[in-house]
């Protein structure tokens, strides 16, 4: 499941959210299948939707200054839609578009990173980062080192194989050392 949105506050009595989208076209929801609502705290992205999540309709999609603004099918009315209040609309991965050579960043998770055909380390997660670059947080595995590297992904520098999960990385050199104390 991909992560779509929360339901931000309860507009009006209907039973409408006001929804902070985190993916790009909200309208996109309307008629999608596979919709789920989870509380905050339950993370949907490697797990299935267990209670208290629940498989949702959407029943209405509408803009509302500039917002979008969701109802779902068994949400009747704002009492009803006040105890969902923070809540995660989260989307089934089937249901994404992606542009041609984008990519997920659960894709990176797990795969081996590898400098010149040697492997030195293993993708822990991809962060955003400061200067709106993705950070690759990378688990050292380069014999007498531990810990983690944030590593930019700027594109010259990663050539990716995820079918393989294999990354392979030509940083600029020392960019690997820039946190090492000592020799």
């Amino acid at each position: 499941m991909l992560l779509a949105g929360h339901l931000a506050k309860v507009q009006g009595l209907k039973g409408e959210f006001l929804f902070h989208a985190v993916m790009d076209e909200p309208e996109r929801l309307e008629g999608m299948k596979g919709l789920m609502l989870a509380p905050p705290h339950q993370d949907l992205e490697h797990a299935e939707g267990k209670p208290p999540a629940r498989a949702v309709v959407l029943r209405g999609f509408r803009w509302h200054q500039d917002r979008p603004c969701l109802s779902f099918a068994d949400v009747p009315d704002r009492t009803a839609a006040e105890s969902f209040k923070g809540w995660s609309l989260w989307m089934p991965e089937s249901e994404a578009k992606l542009s041609e050579g984008e990519t997920f960043r659960h894709q990176w998770i797990g795969c081996e990173v590898y400098i010149a055909d040697c492997r030195v380390g293993e993708v822990l997660r991809l962060d955003p980062g400061p200067a709106g670059y993705d950070m690759v947080v990378m688990r050292d595995l380069r014999p007498g080192r531990s810990g983690q590297r944030d590593i930019p992904y700027i594109k010259a520098w990663w050539t990716l194989d995820l079918p393989n999960r294999r990354l392979d990385l030509d940083p600029p050199e020392g960019l690997l050392d820039v946190n090492r104390v000592g020799n």
